[in-house]
């Protein structure tokens, strides 16, 4: 039994020079019992607060109050918002309620309010939003243990000017042939640290080490928060074009060191260089609907953050070198940089007439022009007519349309999720009590397609065939491609649908045929006399 505590005592003395910094413990083990704790106080209290290692403060100290003392015979009330009256403040709040109810542990709300934290359910623990729309956990809580990332305790530090003070109590038991330690008082400008050594009578021997260390403020500089965030000096390099060799060129995104159309930095790249991406780039974008918006032209991040790019183009997304630097976070920029190829062709036609002649332009890519139509027709269907011919996604699955995309690559990962994404939308979204109270007769086991197609050719649509032959190659499809296993069949599927066509090029027929699907229905919908039901 280590009754010198001498690990105990390593790891309070070093507590706050990792990422994490224990606030907050308490252990009752067989061998021993303790606790840690931490509280913030002006500087101006430091000598004082190292006069003794015992603790200033007790765990569930910091409730508001009353005191009560006698001036001239008479009885004096006081309020306190705060037990203590010295500017000593927590940063745990041990909520004790003896018995009645479980206590509590919560984090102060100064804290919690200056790094704008919020409570994740889902990780159970207090998380620092980012300004890239990322966030990091800051504050891990469990049953006996709080720990604070040690970035965000030092920038609260700085904000205030407050020393962070760190309580120490721990208890070791030992057994009556143990050996006990010479006892110790050690004192420096930071720390007072004791151990008591003793006797449990008739029982061990036992140890406690006492201690109180101060951690200084860092500069003002630290406080993290604006107008003191740290700043942004990270601009990597990408490739922008190829020698005669054949080997890259590179230049830094740094929109300072790039020219412009007013004379700046003559001999540098321009600010409107293309630089090409894999399209991969925006799966993780596509992917968190919830977060991220991938639009003709657009990327955003909640209202955060948004970068101008062009998606049209059939194998690359292209951006601009400056504003890759301009405005992709710095955390997205090695995220980018990790999927730039070199150029390989024009920008889109898209791009050239909005970006370089001022001209308005549709997209070209099939996604994004199905994206855009399946909303404009869903409100002309709806305004027409009185009710959705697609019904609108349930909240589970409200980015569905943010998502469907042409696949990012040849994997048959991509390929099915394009797959499943259309078919949700199309025809797992065919309103089809809507269609059947406007059929004539009910057929039992008749699926939606069927009765669609019944529907539309009762009311004169010429495109009923095409549309409903669609719609039934592409539920097909996602039947025979979500199998666990492919047969066989799988394959001649594949050839009686796309031919000798696969990934990417195979789904963009059915793109095609979505577009020529809602381009029909929506002319027709919109002729001067609808079809009566």
């Amino acid at each position: 039994m280590d009754l010198r505590q001498e690990e105990m005592l390593g790891r309070f003395t070093s507590m706050e020079q990792g990422s994490w910094t224990t606030v907050y413990e308490d252990w009752h083990e067989q061998n021993g019992n303790g606790g840690i704790y931490c509280a913030f106080a002006p500087t101006a209290m430091r000598t004082r607060i190292l006069k003794s290692p015992s603790w200033d403060v007790s765990m569930s100290d910091f409730r508001p109050g009353f005191s009560q003392h006698r001036e001239n015979g008479e009885i004096v009330t006081r309020y306190f918002r705060s037990s203590t009256e010295d500017g000593i403040e927590p940063l745990v709040l041990c909520r004790e309620y003896h018995g009645a109810v479980p206590s509590t542990r919560e984090l102060a709300e100064h804290f919690r309010l200056y790094h704008n934290l919020y409570w994740d359910e889902l990780s159970a623990q207090f998380t620092q939003p980012l300004d890239d729309g990322t966030s990091l956990a800051a504050v891990k809580l469990t049953a006996n243990k709080i720990a604070v990332r040690t970035k965000l305790l030092r920038q609260f530090q700085a904000a205030q000017g407050y020393d962070l003070i760190l309580y120490l109590d721990s208890v070791c038991m030992g057994e009556k042939e143990d050996a006990l330690p010479e006892a110790f008082d050690l004192t420096t400008d930071t720390a007072r640290i004791s151990l008591h050594p003793g006797d449990r009578v008739g029982t061990g021997k036992f140890t406690r080490l006492l201690g109180t260390r101060v951690v200084p403020p860092p500069s003002f500089e630290k406080r993290g928060i604006w107008p003191f965030e740290e700043e942004d000096s990270h601009f990597p390099e990408f490739i922008i074009a190829t020698d005669s060799d054949g080997d890259e060129i590179r230049y830094s995104c740094n929109l300072d060191s790039l020219s412009n159309y007013f004379g700046a930095n003559p001999d540098a790249p321009h600010y409107l260089t293309p630089v090409y991406f894999l399209r991969e780039v925006l799966q993780k974008y596509y992917e968190k609907p919830e977060l991220y918006t991938v639009s003709d032209g657009y990327l955003s991040c909640a209202s955060l953050w948004g970068l101008r790019l062009d998606n049209s183009a059939q194998d690359y997304v292209v951006v601009f070198l400056g504003d890759l630097g301009r405005d992709l976070p710095r955390q997205e920029r090695d995220y980018w940089r990790s999927f730039n190829v070199t150029e390989d062709g024009p920008p889109s036609e898209t791009l050239i007439r909005r970006a370089f002649l001022g001209q308005p332009a549709e997209p070209t890519a099939e996604d994004l022009l199905v994206r855009s139509n399946y909303l404009t027709f869903r409100r002309t269907w709806e305004d027409v007519y009185g009710w959705e011919l697609f019904r609108k996604p349930e909240e589970a699955d409200a980015g569905l349309l943010q998502r469907l995309r042409l696949p990012l690559n040849d994997s048959q990962a991509e390929f099915e999720s394009s797959i499943r994404i259309m078919t949700q939308l199309f025809v797992d979204a065919l309103n089809e009590r809507e269609i059947q109270k406007r059929l004539p007769d009910r057929i039992d086991n008749e699926k939606g397609i069927s009765k669609f197609k019944r529907w539309m050719e009762q009311q004169g649509y010429p495109h009923a065939e095409r549309d409903t032959q669609f719609l039934r190659n592409l539920q097909e499809i996602r039947s025979k491609a979500t199998a666990h296993r492919k047969s066989s069949d799988y394959e001649k599927t594949l050839t009686r649908v796309f031919g000798d066509l696969r990934g990417p090029a195979a789904v963009k027929t059915f793109f095609t045929s979505a577009l020529s699907m809602l381009t029909g229905l929506s002319e027709w919908a919109s002729e001067p006399k609808p079809p009566q039901e």
